[in-house]
C-alpha cells in the first residue's frame, strides 16, 4: 500500500478522468471515433461543460495488456451535449466494439480511464 501512494501520478482533472461507458443512440459516432463532455466548477461554485475534441488515450482498470489502451478521436457531436455528461460515448458502428477491445469490457458499469493529453 505504502509503494502505491508514494509512486502515483498526479494528474489534473482536466487531463484525465474516470468515466463510465455508454453507446451512442444516436448513430452519429464513426468506428475510432467518441464524445466526450465533462463538468468542470468555475471560480464561483458555478457548473461548465466543457466538450473534448481531439486525440485520447482510454483504456480500463486493469489495464493487462499494452494492446488495452485505445487512440480514439474525441468528436463533438451536438445531439449529445444536452443529454451526456461525465461519460465516454462510443460508436454503434464497426466491425468489433471498443469497448470489447478493452480487456473483453462491455457497457454495463464498467469504468474507463480517459487521458485527454
Amino acid at each position: 500500500k505504502e509503494h502505491l501512494l508514494r509512486n502515483r501520478i498526479p494528474i489534473p482533472p482536466n487531463e484525465g478522468r474516470y468515466m463510465f461507458g455508454v453507446v451512442d443512440e444516436t448513430g452519429q459516432l464513426e468506428y475510432g471515433q467518441c464524445f466526450i463532455q465533462y463538468t468542470n466548477l468555475d471560480s464561483i461554485g458555478g457548473e461548465r461543460f466543457t466538450v473534448v475534441k481531439g486525440d485520447i488515450l482510454v483504456t480500463k482498470n486493469p489495464c493487462l495488456y499494452p494492446g488495452d489502451f485505445r487512440r480514439l478521436t474525441a468528436v463533438d457531436v451536438p445531439q449529445l451535449r444536452e443529454c451526456i455528461r461525465d461519460c465516454i460515448v462510443f460508436p454503434q458502428k464497426g466491425e468489433r466494439p471498443h469497448p470489447n477491445e478493452i480487456s473483453g469490457s462491455d457497457l454495463d458499469g464498467d469504468q474507463y480511464w480517459v487521458s485527454t493529453r
